[in-house]
């Protein structure tokens, strides 16, 4: 989380100089990269934070209406499309780091590497998939309950 939270503040920071720098004649160069770096780092932190901590938005409008060993198999099919989903998504994701990686891709106006922040990107989608993952178990074990 700490992570996250400095990137934050490296996004507000620069921004906030920028704004500065244009009011005095003297821009940041590559403002928009560097924002858009920070932003990538924040979110790959806290997408699977948010979801171990159950902190994301649930419409269970159907699920409301199930008994809750329905309920629970519910849960547990609806986890198992994200995994997927997701499982997919984390395979893309390092497969397009490594490529960056072995190409030495980096930003067009500051030339910061950008495979360190695809790489953190994709660790952050795998740890949402183990996140879950232990949602899975966790909906399977409920709805086997009596």
């Amino acid at each position: 989380m700490i992570v996250g939270s400095v990137a934050l503040l490296v996004l507000m920071v620069v921004v906030s100089f920028n704004m500065f720098g244009r009011w005095v004649g003297s821009p940041i160069v590559g403002t928009i990269e560097i924002a858009g770096l920070s932003v990538a780092v924040g979110a790959a932190i806290a997408i699977p934070y948010a979801a171990r901590e159950k902190r994301n938005v649930v419409v269970d409008v159907l699920a409301s209406h199930l008994p809750p060993r329905m309920r629970g198999l519910f849960d547990a099919f609806t986890f198992l499309l994200g995994l997927a989903i997701v499982g997919f998504v984390v395979y893309i994701a390092f497969k397009e780091a490594h490529y960056a990686a072995s190409f030495g891709e980096v930003t067009l106006v500051v030339s910061a590497p950008t495979s360190p922040i695809k790489y953190l990107w994709a660790i952050g989608l795998l740890l949402l998939f183990l996140v879950l993952l232990r949602d899975i178990v966790s909906a399977v074990r409920k709805a086997a309950k009596r």
